[in-house]
């Protein structure tokens, strides 16, 4: 196999107690996320117009044929949307290192940080 490695910028949130080694850890707990995980976008904001317009052209392509109405498949297109997000965007992804795999955003809010940045390395 290869090698990998992450690169995670974390801050705190205003008002946080979080220590330094705090910091460290969840660090380092989040780099080994992104490793095991990949994600392509820091969170849902950061991903391309068009990759998202592309993403919901084909959820409507893939159900054109379902006969539902315009109104229910919107809900079922947000609903895959918001499948997609957990699967590209680091945030909205299940934390694969914290016990219960708590969303990414959510275990760093509870500590008073938040994740600014990251990288991935790979070589193969």
């Amino acid at each position: 196999a290869g090698t990998s490695a992450a690169v995670i910028e974390i801050a705190k949130i205003a008002k946080s107690k979080a220590t330094r080694e705090e910091m460290v850890d969840a660090g380092k707990k989040l780099a080994m996320h992104v490793v095991a995980a990949k994600p392509t976008y820091l969170n849902p904001d950061a991903v391309p117009a068009n990759v998202l317009e592309k993403e919901k052209a084909l959820l409507l392509e893939q159900m054109a044929d379902s006969g539902k109405p315009a109104d229910i498949l919107e809900k079922i297109v947000t609903g895959r949307m918001r499948k997609f997000y957990e699967g590209v965007c680091l945030t909205d992804q299940a934390h694969m290192v914290e016990e219960g795999n708590p969303k990414v955003s959510k275990v760093l809010g509870d500590k008073g940080l938040e994740v600014k940045s990251f990288q991935y390395k790979s070589i193969a």
